[in-house]
């Protein structure tokens, strides 16, 4: 077991052990984790479980890994190499869009990660190159010193935003469709009886029934992002000499 001087802090703060044998590694402990947050969220996770996976003792794992929430902290940078910039964009926009849009791809896979973004501190490899990646895009643009890391945050505010609440919208229509009926189904009385105050929202609630989540979810997102991007374009031209 660590101890509690060792196991304080980042991950990423303190030196990586080498492996003490070839059947054992910080990469397969993660591979492992990965793949049981992936279908199992953060329930399934244990020290032991991932022990389990991989044929060994618990107790091995700590030589690599000292805490659940190092471990954590591992697997969140790992699927965080997955999201790309856009290497063959030629302007700033267009890199920007494909970064957030590979972003939110990312996201919707690893729905567990969701989470581990507000309470890690995100100083892994991958998290650092993907910053860089996206404030590089933005100093392109014309952003710089406070505006540029508000940029930023405004990119990434969307990406999360946008996914917990498609998350939220699936997860909402699957626990619905487990009862028998649909949406407008069960909702058709109680439409009818807020439609004369609020006319608008019922028509909009109404129609829901009839939307393909994942193409209207894009749609969505897209839709929120090319306003984001017009606006920050629209920034940038506004405060540049004239």
């Amino acid at each position: 077991m660590p101890s509690s001087e060792s196991s304080g802090g980042s991950v990423w703060l303190r030196p990586e052990r080498p492996p003490r044998d070839r059947q054992l590694t910080r990469e397969r402990i993660v591979d492992v984790a990965v793949a049981v947050l992936d279908a199992e969220g953060h329930r399934g996770l244990s020290m032991r479980r991932v022990a389990t996976e991989l044929g060994v003792t618990a107790g091995s794992l700590y030589w690599y890994v000292h805490t659940k929430d190092d471990l954590l902290e591992l697997a969140l940078d790992r699927v965080l190499a997955e999201v790309r910039a856009g290497a063959g964009t030629s302007g700033w926009r267009d890199g920007l869009a494909a970064l957030a849009r590979s972003n939110r791809a990312m996201l919707l896979r690893h729905r567990w990660a969701l989470s581990e973004l507000t309470v890690r501190p995100n100083l892994g490899p991958n998290a650092l190159t993907l910053a860089e990646a996206g404030l590089r895009l933005l100093e392109r643009a014309g952003f710089a010193g406070p505006d540029l890391d508000a940029a930023m945050a405004a990119v990434n505010d969307h990406v999360v935003g946008a996914v917990i609440a498609e998350v939220a919208w699936r997860d909402t229509l699957a626990r619905m469709g487990g009862t028998g009926s649909g949406w407008a189904e069960q909702a058709a009385e109680y439409l009818r009886q807020v439609a004369e105050r609020h006319p608008t929202l019922a028509g909009r609630m109404a129609a829901t029934g009839e939307i393909d989540v994942e193409r209207e979810s894009e749609r969505r997102f897209a839709f929120g992002l090319d306003c984001l991007l017009d606006g920050l374009a629209n920034r940038c031209a506004a405060s540049s000499p004239s």
